[in-house]
């Protein structure tokens, strides 16, 4: 009865202190308080902060965006999760609605919410050139890249810069629609635009471009060697391959139970060496790709094969 009694209570112990540990505060009732952009603010920049009042046993904060707003939204242009008290986005020239709410694990407030307008500034030079594609910092296999932007009210044409590292034009054209399409160097490159009229610019405004249009080389396998017989279920797979310069590449191994490569037996991604645990009395066939974040990819490394007994 003793050791009965005893077992309960650590029973009890443990469901109790998992209890306080799973234990969230109840921040149903609090309040989030916006600070900007307050209700009916017109900013005239599209480039805008929101911020509002921390909550205390607030883990995280759910922030939405709505165009023109959440009644009649013909967008939801945001919606997303921080874990701060502010953040930073770029939208155009509209009616917004924004909303913000705070959560732990286990609850959550109300929503605060605000409506706020995007306009364009009187002065033509204090206005500015929201850039759409492609996304900061993307990458490109392509060296041919469609850049495109938001029009700019009263603007007779835009200026499209291309610089290099140093910041040095390597190539300046001009259009008079938002959209250019141009031919990329390899490498990083920043592209950049202002808008203009008769007597006034804007302010240039860029984004990053990385372009690797080269495959990797191909790389040789080295071991296991071809046709061998192994004892051992665990093989141990190796190659080599010269690095191509560009983006970040990488190696999947294919293993294949039969001579036609159909029978797929693995695929990973993979560092030389690496060690693949299969079963015996088989023969496999294997052989090594290589990739880059570009989306560049080798030729197939000529294919192996090696027994298990």
């Amino acid at each position: 009865m003793k050791k009965h009694l005893a077992y309960y209570l650590l029973i009890s112990i443990i469901i109790l202190s998992c209890e306080e540990i799973l234990f969230e505060e109840d921040i149903t009732d609090d309040i989030v308080t916006i600070i900007a952009p307050s209700d009916g603010s017109v900013i005239e920049n599209t480039s805008v902060s929101f911020s509002w009042n921390a909550v205390d046993q607030a883990t995280a904060y759910r922030l939405q965006i709505a165009r023109p707003n959440f009644e009649n939204a013909v967008q939801v242009v945001e919606d997303t999760t921080v874990t701060g008290t502010n953040f930073s986005t770029t939208l155009v020239r509209n009616d917004y609605e924004w909303r913000v709410r705070a959560e732990n694990s286990g609850y959550q407030t109300a929503y605060t919410t605000a409506a706020f307008s995007i306009t364009e500034s009187e002065d033509f030079s204090a206005r500015e050139v929201v850039l759409s594609s492609p996304q900061d910092n993307a990458i490109s296999s392509n060296t041919s890249v469609t850049l495109q932007w938001e029009t700019v009210t009263d603007a007779n044409n835009y200026r499209i810069q291309l610089l290099d590292d140093s910041d040095q034009i390597i190539d300046e054209n001009t259009s008079t629609t938002n959209t250019i399409q141009l031919t990329f160097p390899e490498g990083i490159t920043t592209w950049q635009v202002r808008a203009e009229n008769n007597t006034q610019s804007t302010l240039y405004f860029g984004r990053n471009l990385t372009v690797d249009s080269m495959n990797p080389a191909k790389p040789v396998a080295t071991a296991p060697v071809n046709e061998t017989t192994l004892t051992n279920t665990t093989v141990s797979f190796s190659w080599t391959r010269e690095v191509v310069e560009g983006t970040k590449e990488f190696d999947s191994i294919y293993v294949y139970r039969n001579e036609q490569l159909t029978d797929l037996a693995t695929k990973d991604q993979v560092t030389s060496p690496t060690d693949i645990t299969l079963e015996s009395g088989n023969t496999y066939y294997w052989f090594i790709k290589a990739f880059d974040e570009a989306g560049n990819q080798s030729e197939a490394s000529d294919t192996f094969s090696f027994t298990i007994n």
